[in-house]
């Protein structure tokens, strides 16, 4: 018999079902082939088998196939053509009995599939995913749709259509634990709705995706639904990064300390937007589970975290956190108020803005009370907190901003110590004239300029460093919102602040 022999073909075949009423799909495939390479010899039917991929393993190459068969590789194309030219003519009775185990609507975990087809005798090996999307597709099975993953794969039915978009899920979830070292499922499900993702990604829900990110090997789930990606480098992962902070500064640490330090941090980047996606700090018990699956890190039996290995302040602070470190360091002090961590940063070059920000947002201070911080890590007596000194009118003389206010039609005044470097000297934009914070350039008589940007007022340096000022002396500005100029004067003696707080007389 021949290839030609279409209807002597369809007639062994059904005489193939009859004779055998439950031949398993490894068996009907076989005889199949034999009938079809009838005139050819034993090896081109095992060359075929595994070329097809009929024998549960992924198929193999044209070239791979022509060394099993003894001929040429293109020989093996011609002759797959044929073969495959008389398939949807001919389906064992088997294929159906697949088709019934297969999901209609909703995915499912490959392995359980394939189990399960083992189990019931259809097949007699576990069959891979590949061979059967190939084994489908030759006989016209196409109501399926496949998701493959390195560690296990999906099968579902058409209206999954969430599995098209497989690989965009797992980018997402990588990213996302990235950002927050682990991440809840819901939240991932929660940031395609909230963020217009819905429009390039079809929704899914929690078991789905959970389906999704088990057939990756590096995704691993932690309690409560939780993720987290185990390849990742860990200088990539934000959590990592802000826990070695904490750590330089005062190890181990327990995780209440740790907790409200990731809690400032990841803040921080959720607020000025600097990161592509919000940071999500885990609860303890997440935290901890997390702690112990890294190497870098060891937690002690009652729940304490500390790093294997060395720890450099200054390697892995900021500079302006190492600057608030060595304040501490350097006083010998436990509690620090916001004057004198200002100024010592002042004495070093570090702007006022960036002080502001590190102590509201750095894991490495905790504030406490008013104007007080301690570094993380530092046990406080009751005796140190009753002994705490909270800022009074008499305090007025250490701060930098003394006053400000209108002093008539768009004219505006403030008076400001002067600090050591004057290079540095920045100083917020007043709410009063929060109109300015985008950008503005104020000139004096001589051509001098004091620029308003991004909330800040700097270039003191330009006017101020032939003016024979001495650190300590007050400033005072007086621009014209109306003109944009200014004036400005220095003084040994604090000048009158009676116009502190005055409004704008201008309807």
């Amino acid at each position: 018999m021949t290839l030609n022999s279409e209807d002597l073909l369809i007639h062994e075949i059904h005489n193939l079902d009859l004779v055998n009423r439950q031949p398993t799909l490894e068996k009907a495939l076989y005889k199949y082939l034999e009938l079809c390479l009838e005139n050819y010899s034993i090896a081109h039917v095992h060359a075929f088998r595994a070329r097809l991929g009929w024998s549960g393993k992924p198929p193999i190459t044209l070239q791979e196939a022509g060394k099993i068969a003894g001929v040429t590789r293109e020989r093996i194309r011609q002759l797959e053509l044929r073969i495959k030219r008389s398939i949807r003519k001919n389906t064992p009775a088997v294929m159906s009995k697949i088709a019934d185990e297969l999901p209609e609507d909703d995915a499912e975990l490959w392995s359980n599939v394939s189990e399960r087809l083992r189990a019931k005798g259809i097949t007699e090996n576990l069959w891979s995913l590949q061979s059967v999307r190939v084994l489908m597709r030759h006989f016209g099975f196409d109501a399926w749709y496949f998701a493959e993953g390195d560690q296990d794969s999906l099968i579902g039915g058409i209206p999954a259509s969430y599995l098209t978009q497989f690989q965009e899920y797992i980018t997402l979830t990588r990213r996302m634990c990235r950002a927050s070292g682990a991440v809840p499922l819901e939240s991932i499900v929660q940031e395609v709705r909230d963020s217009g993702r819905e429009q390039k990604l079809q929704p899914t829900n929690v078991p789905s995706l959970k389906l999704m990110l088990s057939c990756i090997s590096d995704i691993e789930f932690l309690p409560d639904d939780y993720c987290w990606v185990t390849s990742t480098p860990t200088n990539r992962v934000r959590l990592i990064n802000v826990t070695k902070k904490m750590l330089s500064v005062a190890r181990p640490l327990n995780m209440i300390e740790i907790h409200r330090g990731l809690e400032r941090k990841y803040s921080f980047r959720n607020k000025t937007g600097t990161a592509l996606y919000d940071g999500i700090v885990p609860p303890i018990r997440i935290l901890l589970a997390l702690y112990e699956r890294y190497a870098e890190f060891k937690v002690s039996a009652d729940d304490r975290i500390d790093y294997n290995g060395d720890l450099d302040p200054q390697s892995e602070l900021t500079r302006p956190e190492h600057m608030i470190y060595r304040a501490f360091m350097d006083s010998g002090k436990r509690i620090l108020d916001r004057n004198t961590i200002k100024f010592f940063g002042a004495e070093r070059g570090i702007n006022m803005s960036s002080i502001e920000v590190e102590l509201t947002y750095s894991p490495i201070v905790t504030k406490i009370q008013q104007n007080n911080w301690r570094l993380v890590g530092t046990e406080l007596t009751g005796r140190e907190l009753s002994n705490l000194v909270f800022k009074t009118e008499d305090e007025r003389s250490t701060r930098r901003l003394m006053g400000k206010g209108f002093i008539g039609e768009d004219l505006y005044r403030i008076v400001l110590v002067i600090p050591r470097f004057v290079h540095n000297f920045v100083s917020s934009v007043p709410s009063e004239i929060g109109g300015l914070k985008l950008q503005a350039a104020f000139l004096d008589k001589n051509d001098v300029s004091l620029i308003c940007k991004n909330g800040a007022i700097f270039g003191f340096g330009k006017f101020l460093t032939d003016s024979g000022y001495s650190e300590g002396d007050y400033l005072t500005i007086t621009l014209d919102l109306k003109e944009y100029g200014f004036t400005w004067t220095v003084s040994k003696e604090l000048p009158d602040l009676s116009f502190a707080g005055q409004s704008n007389p201008t309807p």
